[in-house]
């Protein structure tokens, strides 16, 4: 009977420990299927997915950075922003147009800047034959030297207006700036013409605080458009709205898109100069600001040789501007 009694307590032990395996089974698979039904919104998120938030993010803000024609992405991506940019109400300003030229070659022009402060490398540019056009500042030593030499070679030349750039406090570095009025602006902007008699038109020396005012470009322009002169915005700074207020005003106008000579070495600005005419065959048109610097006058000496050679035309200010007009149905406008 004892040994009886004690097989029974083992079969009943092994029942008891399967029903406690078989409970815990249970417990685990209730766990499970609640954790698979837990709401999405409360799932933290995980690394990958805020690193993607964040790229879009920044992504987006760049997309609405304008940047100076300074910068080599200047040139590259303007085209890209104002198509991203040109649907916002805050850009439904003037309608600026900005055609790319259908001619049979793409069209490059060289403006070369800081006119009128020594005869040594303007003498040896004008010795050139590539089309360029000169920006001549007034009141200068050499400001109307220049230009007679200029007149002489048939070049074009632009008054090279020196306007408040935002580092500057003496306002003996700029002519037209903040706190002036507008007949005070018109009446410099026609004196600064008047000293230069001849010039095309006028592009900005420095300028970064006052271009990017409407209320200082706009006597600028209407100076402009009653001698029928014309307009290039030197954009040393990408807030500068001289430009659209140029063509709001009917004033021909371009836009520089980038500087060769940010450096001091010939390669340099060599290989700078091979991007600006892949720019340029991408874009149809393009005009770009040098200097008379040393490095830059022996660069123009070698590219002299050979620039009839170049997959693209080099074209002056107003050759660019009349080709534009030609080719576009629009009769103002600018580029």
């Amino acid at each position: 009977m004892g040994k009886h009694y004690r097989k029974e307590g083992r079969g009943g032990s092994r029942v008891i420990r399967l029903a406690l395996l078989l409970l815990l089974i249970a417990a685990l698979i209730y766990v499970a299927a609640g954790r698979l039904g837990a709401p999405v919104a409360e799932k933290p998120q995980d690394s990958g997915t805020a690193a993607v938030s964040a790229d879009r993010s920044a992504d987006a803000k760049l997309k609405d950075r304008e940047p100076s024609a300074s910068a080599d992405v200047a040139v590259v991506s303007l085209d890209t922003q104002k198509k991203e940019k040109e649907d916002s109400p805050a850009n439904k300003k003037p309608q600026v147009v900005d055609e790319k030229y259908g001619g049979p070659v793409p069209l490059l022009a060289l403006i070369v800047d800081d006119g009128g402060g020594q005869m040594e490398y303007t003498k040896r540019v004008a010795a050139l034959d590539i089309p360029l056009s000169w920006a001549i500042m007034p009141y200068l030593r050499h400001s109307k030297d220049t230009l007679e030499l200029a007149k002489s070679k048939r070049i074009p030349c632009l008054l090279h207006l020196p306007m408040q750039a935002e580092i500057d406090k003496d306002s003996s570095q700029y002519i037209i700036g903040k706190g002036m009025d507008a007949d005070e602006v018109r009446q410099k902007t026609a004196a600064a013409l008047d000293s230069l008699p001849g010039v095309v038109g006028i592009n900005n020396h420095r300028g970064s605080l006052a271009t990017a005012d409407s209320k200082l470009m706009e006597p600028v322009m209407a100076e402009l458009k009653e001698r029928g002169l014309i307009f290039a915005d030197s954009r040393t700074s990408g807030k500068s709205v001289a430009y659209q207020t140029a063509v709001a005003a009917g004033v021909p106008s371009v836009q520089n898109r980038g500087f060769l000579d940010n450096t001091a070495d010939k390669n340099a600005i060599a290989a700078r100069f091979r991007e600006i005419v892949k720019n340029a065959q991408r874009r149809g048109s393009l005009v770009v600001i040098c200097h008379f610097r040393p490095s830059t006058v022996m660069f123009l000496e070698e590219l002299n040789k050979n620039y009839k050679e170049l997959p693209v035309k080099l074209v002056t200010i107003p050759e660019m501007l009349k080709l534009m007009k030609e080719s576009s149905a629009e009769p103002e406008g600018g580029i």
